[in-house]
């Protein structure tokens, strides 16, 4: 299994500028268990916060 996966998020984990969805979240939060995930964007810190990081469970391994 590879150990570092990397996404673009506008137009490939969700559409632009939009929040991730429940089924999304759900992906992410499993994968991190397992792999690094990296997630590239053009966008600020502040939307990146409202785009993914706030859908994550509380418990994600957001180390990974």
């Amino acid at each position: 299994m590879k150990k570092l996966i990397v996404f673009d998020l506008d137009g490939t984990l969700t559409k632009s500028k939009s929040a991730i969805d429940r089924e999304m979240a759900d992906l992410l939060n499993n994968l991190l268990e397992v792999a690094q995930v990296a997630i590239i964007s053009g966008g600020d810190w502040p939307q990146f916060e409202t785009q993914v990081l706030k859908y994550l469970p509380t418990k994600a391994m957001l180390k990974k």
